[in-house]
């Protein structure tokens, strides 16, 4: 499977599946921007996924049937790559992106974003 491969598969569908280590797989949108995954966390409770990926990275993303190992961590580029993941968001969701953002603390909500590292 290439990188190419999986980013068809992440957007030709909105609900795909993550999860960290042995966990259950859990549902969340993922989106791509110039061939690079992410995912962004909307719910804020204790002991998240996000939480999971922070203290133990390795995981999987399920996409379609088909499941990729990945690693989940921060990326580097934070504040440059919100930009793009956020045009991704919009791309996919369209309208009802936006309309989601008059919800929720955008600082915080961008700076939850998670890269998906697909270990290929």
């Amino acid at each position: 499977m290439t990188i190419q491969d999986i980013a068809n598969k992440v957007n030709s569908s909105w609900v795909h599946q993550i999860r960290c280590g042995e966990h259950r797989f859990v549902d969340i949108t993922i989106v791509e921007a110039e061939g690079r995954f992410f995912v962004r966390q909307y719910k804020f409770g204790k002991r998240s996924w996000r939480d999971a990926f922070l203290d133990h990275p390795d995981g999987a993303m399920k996409v379609g049937d088909t499941e990729v190992l990945i690693k989940g961590v921060v990326p580097e580029n934070l504040e440059e790559v919100n930009k793009l993941v956020n045009k991704a968001y919009f791309k996919k969701m369209n309208i009802m992106y936006w309309l989601m953002r008059l919800t929720y603390s955008r600082k915080k909500h961008e700076a939850s974003t998670l890269e998906l590292i697909p270990q290929i």
